[in-house]
């Protein structure tokens, strides 16, 4: 088994943090910021002092050096300066404790000690230790009483935990994201203060403040930064813990329907209770079940039929319970069921193909293909409609309608006229074998389109659009290069193609690849930014080539000498050029 000693050493620490953060760390650790290491196990914990003072641990975890920093780096789970000052600070003087004793050993007292001081105490003498500690840690303070709590000779007091639950969960103030990681963890040791509570026989009472912790969880997401999802991670722990709970206290099936339902329904940042007839169907068993489906089609009769120009929040509400009416009549098997469910809302088109789904899955492919034609000709104009295109496609080629497939795609391509659409219009017709005929029907098509729309206009300016580029794009997709070079002269195209078209003809027509390399050097220097930079050297490094061989070496020297003179103040760009080899 691998120790600190054998993975922990510069090397590794450059690797882990970067060439940047590394130097940062070297002169943080030169400078005496690290203090208060300690070392037990394979697990080192210390203090970095800065502008502030943050908390560093390192770790070995599957023979890999981990690390966690109180940092905004470390917050990010990067392995930041202060990681590499600890791990520095350890290889220059680790602990004494090694449990393989192979570091170097220093004299001083270390976490061996003071467990061996520890075991000598008093039990007495440990209890008044742990409570002043306690009385200065809030989060061992909060551990410590839900302990007690769920073992009080008596009975579990379940107050304390739904009061140590609401003032943990619900904060004073807003959570930023760089306070998140501790706020969490004091989140999470109230809810494993609850799986205590649940291995001491208080299910029933563990199933109610799951209940209530998620309630307390989405009302604090109002008052948190949670972008990194670590709060919506608890939720999922929570929903786990009801789960067990449940199991164990085996509730009235008919109560645990509407709980579920609400969950499922109410939660509006977290989707832990969107499988709930699946995860707690044996739980439920077919009283809850029912009470389940009676419960949903109460709130549908709410919301059916649609209605025009509906509001978001009606439409979702509907859908949820849609979804939820479609798995349960699911799980019966038979289709006409769930068909009648689906076609209760046929204002999305998400329905129509769902049907279609369901009776291609039946074997039923003409009544699939159907329900997708009716669905797409209602929302033909919507892009909602694109999957019931895509669906209805390939149940064409299935049954070998393959002209009818084509037809479909056409309309794709007519919409808009990109290279997908285009490879895939060529797919289609291949199976069909008419690709001669809707190659010269799509490129005749995309010819005209471009001919009347040779310019866009922005506010009250003409300019320039992105010209021929699908068809520069089609044709060079198509190895068809001097015919994309030809386009491009006639109607232009964007930078980018521009660029790959120089690069394919630079071979045999240097002049061409030329006239694109040249003009796009200057404008990338003038954006004074380290990317631009290298990438006007990056075609120097081409130019140079090129004109070498048409034999203008002279020409280049002069051009490269004009450019190191005009741009000699951007000195990052004077760099890139003499790393990559030219003489200025």
């Amino acid at each position: 088994m691998k120790t600190l000693s054998d993975v922990l050493d510069q090397d590794m620490l450059r690797e882990l943090a970067g060439d940047r953060y590394y130097e940062r760390g070297v002169r943080y650790f030169e400078q005496g910021h690290v203090s208060s290491m300690a070392q037990y196990g394979d697990r080192i914990v210390a203090e970095v002092r800065g502008t502030e003072s943050y908390q560093v641990q390192l770790w070995l975890q599957s023979g890999a050096l981990l690390s966690r920093c109180s940092c905004p780096l470390g917050v990010d789970d990067l392995f930041c300066k202060h990681c590499v000052a600890v791990g520095l600070a350890w290889i220059a003087e680790p602990p004494l404790y090694q449990p393989e004793g192979n570091a170097p050993r220093s004299a001083g007292t270390t976490m061996e000690d003071v467990r061996d001081y520890l075991l000598r105490q008093s039990p007495e003498t440990l209890v008044q230790m742990m409570l002043d500690q306690a009385m200065e840690d809030t989060r061992w303070r909060e551990t410590l009483l839900l302990k007690a709590a769920s073992n009080k000779p008596g009975g579990a007091d379940i107050n304390t935990f739904r009061r140590t639950l609401r003032n943990t969960i619900i904060p004073n103030d807003f959570v930023d994201y760089y306070d998140m990681r501790s706020y969490v963890a004091e989140v999470e040791s109230v809810v494993n203060g609850l799986e205590d509570l649940l291995v001491t026989g208080y299910a029933l009472d563990v199933v109610q403040l799951c209940e209530e912790t998620v309630t307390l969880i989405e009302e604090a997401y109002n008052s948190v930064d949670d972008s990194s999802g670590s709060l919506g991670a608890v939720l999922w722990d929570v929903q786990a813990l009801h789960l067990r709970a449940c199991e164990q206290a085996n509730p009235d099936p008919h109560v645990l329907a509407e709980r579920l339902l609400r969950l499922e329904l109410d939660l509006e940042y977290s989707d832990a209770f969107s499988n709930a007839l699946e995860d707690y169907d044996h739980i439920l068993g077919e009283p809850g079940r029912r009470t389940y489906g009676r419960l949903i089609d109460a709130e549908l009769e709410k919301l059916l039929p649609p209605k025009p120009n509906e509001d978001f929040h009606r439409k979702y509400r509907r859908s949820q319970l849609l979804r939820m009416k479609e798995e349960l009549v699911a799980a019966e098997g038979n289709v006409e069921d769930v068909v009648a469910v689906l076609a209760s809302d046929l204002s999305e088109p998400s329905n129509y193909l769902r049907i279609a789904q369901y009776y291609q899955e039946a074997g039923q492919t003409e009544t699939a293909i159907a329900w997708a034609e009716e669905g797409l000709e209602a929302f033909q104009d919507s892009y909602l409609s694109g999957r019931l295109g895509e669906f209805l496609v390939s149940a064409y080629e299935g049954v070998e309608r393959f002209e009818d497939a084509v037809e479909l795609v056409w309309q794709d391509f007519k919409r808009y006229s990109s290279l997908k659409n285009y490879q895939d219009l060529k797919q289609r017709a291949e199976k069909a074998g008419q690709w001669a005929h809707w190659r010269d029907r799509a490129l005749t098509h995309l010819r005209e389109n471009l001919a009347r729309e040779t310019t866009t206009l922005i506010g009250s300016h003409r300019m320039p659009a992105v010209g021929y580029s699908p068809l520069v794009e089609i044709f060079l997709w198509e190895g068809e290069v001097d015919q994309a070079w030809i386009e491009a002269q006639t109607g232009g195209c964007s930078k980018q193609l521009w660029m790959q078209l120089a690069d394919q003809r630079a071979h045999e027509h240097p002049e061409d690849a030329l006239s694109v390399y040249l003009p796009a050097i200057e404008p990338l220097i003038k954006q004074t930014s380290n990317d631009t930079y290298r990438q006007a050297v990056a075609l120097l490094v081409k130019v140079k080539a090129l004109m070498e061989r048409i034999g203008c070496e002279d020409d280049f020297e002069r051009r490269l000498a004009t450019l190191a003179t005009i741009y000699k103040r951007k000195r990052n760009f004077i760099k890139y050029l003499l790393d990559s080899g030219f003489q200025v």
